[in-house]
């Protein structure tokens, strides 16, 4: 069965949200954060060796969950000369959790060293344990909270039309900038200096027409589901924004709270995935062994404070496994982040946090 015969047939759609994410106007890195998948609980994906630059998580039907259906799904998956998967069939597996599995392999791109070639997976249901609060249970596990407020008061050159490429191609024409940072998000790091060997431009380059095209043309030729910004800061400074799916393109953000009335806020709202490019120090959890030998895993759901030096000023939990909870808090009480600055100024940030337990880690 071909792919878009496959997706017009799967009546059931994998609901994503996302939330806008702002830029925080201090220095850029040149840095991304390792491609996390939000499986729904009870979820486990096997890829038997094979590598992916990124994949649509599985999502735990909710009639199977009702009726107490698990088990484990086995699928061919067809790749085309780029890695996409171009076609895909089940080996076996249960009835009601084919079309979960099929809807979300078919939206894969595995490694260029896959391509023109047929990769197993095995997708494994277990029941979600019953300990998971505030009734998560699939789906987008935590989100990204409150998004992320202010930080480049000018905004976005040029806008993203139509959620694709876009370049202030104009300005730098204009007014020839160096480019400052390059920036990407949601890729591992493996792919990311991947992608990066390939661009034909660098930090401290002056931008013009000519190499933001080539730059745009490289992206698109590593994955075309990547997209591109070019931010300009308050400074003038540019810097590269590069996006990996489900990542949504920053949007020009409104006047900072406080703008004008001479009272800076005394924190700022930043979305996980941006505010996690931030971290300096990360210090991984301690699985518990009671949990691991009961077979407990899932997500940690956390709210933390960051203060205005990085390091965690409160942290609260929002959701997860009971047995799994403080050692998650326990490792991001540790975590320290690069001082998140507005106009200048360090301010305090507040951020959610999604600690992954899985058995196979």
């Amino acid at each position: 069965m071909s792919k878009t015969r496959l997706i017009s047939t799967l009546t059931t759609g994998l609901a994503v949200l996302v939330a806008a994410c702002w830029l925080a106007s201090g220095v850029f890195p040149l840095t991304a954060g390792p491609q996390e998948v939000n499986d729904a609980a009870g979820v486990t994906v096997n890829l038997n060796g094979s590598t992916v630059l990124h994949r649509a998580a599985v999502h735990y039907p909710a009639s199977a969950l009702q009726h107490g259906v698990q088990g484990a799904v086995s699928v061919a998956v067809k790749l085309d000369a780029t890695g996409n998967v171009s076609d895909a069939h089940v080996l076996s597996g249960p009835d009601e959790l084919r079309a979960a599995v099929l809807q979300s392999v078919l939206e894969w791109h595995f490694t260029r060293d896959a391509a023109n070639s047929t990769r197993e997976v095995l997708v494994t249901f277990e029941m979600p344990a019953k300990g998971v609060e505030g009734g998560i249970v699939g789906g987008v596990t935590g989100g990204v909270g409150g998004g992320i407020v202010v930080g480049v008061p000018r905004g976005i050159s040029g806008g993203v039309p139509d959620g694709a490429i876009a370049a202030d191609r104009n300005g730098a024409q204009a007014n020839p900038q160096p480019l400052s940072h390059i920036l990407v998000l949601g890729l591992s790091d493996q792919s990311r200096d991947q992608l990066l060997a390939t661009l034909p431009i660098h930090e401290g380059d002056t931008l013009n027409g000519e190499n933001i095209a080539k730059a745009e043309a490289a992206v698109k030729a590593f994955d075309e589901h990547l997209t591109v910004a070019w931010v300009m800061g308050p400074n003038g400074d540019r810097t590269l924004l590069i996006l990996g799916p489900g990542v949504p393109p920053p949007p020009p953000p409104p006047p900072p709270a406080g703008a004008g009335s001479g009272n800076p806020p005394a924190r700022i709202k930043v979305g996980s995935i941006l505010q996690s490019a931030m971290i300096v120090k990360k210090v991984p959890p301690v699985y518990p062994a009671l949990a691991k030998s009961a077979g407990v895993e899932g997500v940690v759901h956390l709210s933390a404070l960051v203060a205005k030096d990085g390091t965690i000023q409160e942290l609260h939990c929002l959701g997860g496994p009971a047995m799994l909870i403080q050692a998650a808090m326990d490792a991001v009480k540790q975590w320290v982040y690069r001082p998140t600055l507005l106009n200048g100024d360090p301010v305090a940030v507040e951020t959610t946090i999604d600690i992954n337990f899985t058995l196979s880690q």
